[in-house]
């Protein structure tokens, strides 16, 4: 109504075509102003809860079987690769063994890439995403911190010597190895580089030698300015597979060489290998120089304190109690007393009854300090 008033006296003089203009302008930088100040992670969770390229094979008595038994131990698998890849290393001894039912809980789902059956074994390739509030809330309850900050994309360029010279095929194993992994939803995301035909024999030993000069002039060749060289050095006759990442990732400089033994002449198990602990340090870099951590802090203490539950009766106590067992972080539950309205018991929680009081609202549980005694009631 506004707009119409505004427009009809200039409609006479003939400035429609200017005042549309303006007014839609004028629409479109409220629009922006409405898009930029919504809530970012509401509108597009962090994609580091996403675990991409999990393969994984069974075997059972029959094909059913052996696909529930890899599904099972699939989810596993990707929990773990979640946990470690947002939780910093000194917190890894630290990291619970989620039940399987609590690892479905915080589940979002799964997909299928490709699979194959037998008569008794079962292979796929599987996509994971897990709910980005559970696992925080699941990581907060244990009092470990964790991160979901990606570093910005960083380049990175594979390349295989084999005898000194390069492998040029584009399909050897260090880069399958690099490509076989998911690099978009790691906290360092990275985008592999091709190997240009102007890179020289000369310039990857070099490289692998740490020679800075060599990297400079690879640099000017793709115009990067965060990139790594990963190369790989095979020898079949020693069975072993020398690497080096060397150049500029989201911490800074990195030089690190890293030794590989080839099983059996297994190279392709050995280049899997050292490619997964090598985006694994990438990762680590960036947690330990750039990323800031969520949750608590690390150094948080698990303390032991009283409650005193209140319920209406025993049918009631024992679906609180049943709660407060689901509750990530919760330990050592005793109970000291029961009777028909009220139950006194002893629990361990990291950081206090405080912090406690703070995770129970998603439980249908509230604890609240009375007189300096906690109080535990269901909603």
């Amino acid at each position: 109504m506004h707009l119409t008033t505004t427009l009809r006296p200039r409609i006479a003089r003939g400035e429609l075509s200017a005042s549309f203009g303006r007014a839609c302008c004028a629409l479109a930088v409220l629009l922006a102003m409405c898009i930029l100040s919504a809530p970012t992670a509401r509108a597009q969770p962090s994609r580091v809860y996403t675990v991409e390229k999990l393969s994984i094979e069974a075997s059972a008595a029959d094909a059913v079987a052996a696909k529930k038994k890899a599904i099972a131990e699939a989810e596993r698998r990707a929990m773990n690769i979640m946990l470690w890849r947002i939780t910093p290393f000194s917190a890894y001894e630290r990291l619970p063994k989620p039940k399987p039912a609590l690892i479905e809980d915080m589940l979002e789902g799964f997909s299928v890439r490709r699979e194959a059956y037998s008569g008794t074994q079962y292979l796929a390739t599987l996509d994971f995403t897990f709910q980005p509030d559970s696992v925080r809330q699941f990581l907060q309850g244990y009092g470990i911190p964790y991160s979901e900050i990606q570093a910005p994309p960083m380049a990175v360029l594979p390349i295989l010597l084999r005898d000194g010279k390069m492998v040029k095929s584009g399909s050897d194993s260090w880069r399958k190895a690099w490509t076989g992994l998911d690099l978009d939803h790691t906290l360092t995301p990275v985008r592999l580089l091709p190997l240009d035909q102007a890179v020289t024999d000369e310039q990857a030993q070099a490289i692998l030698g740490s020679d800075v000069k060599a990297f400079e002039a690879l640099a000017r060749v793709y115009g990067e300015d965060t990139m790594v060289v990963a190369v790989a050095s095979a020898d079949d006759k020693d069975g072993k597979l020398t690497t080096r990442l060397y150049g500029t990732d989201g911490a800074g400089p990195i030089d690190l060489p890293r030794f590989d033994r080839i099983v059996a002449g297994d190279m392709d198990g050995a280049a899997k290998r050292s490619a997964m602990i090598a985006l694994r340090i990438l990762e680590g870099r960036w947690k330990l120089a750039r990323s800031p951590l969520g949750g608590v802090p690390d150094d948080v203490q698990h303390v032991n304190f009283a409650v005193t539950a209140e319920f209406a009766g025993l049918p009631q106590w024992q679906q609180m109690r049943s709660r407060l067992t689901r509750v990530p972080g919760v330990q050592s539950l005793d109970i000291v007393s029961l009777s028909a309205r009220a139950a006194n018991v002893t629990l361990e929680f990291p950081g206090g009854a405080e912090r406690l009081s703070q995770q129970l609202g998603r439980h249908n549980l509230y604890l609240q300090n009375e007189g300096g005694a906690w109080i535990l009631r269901s909603n």
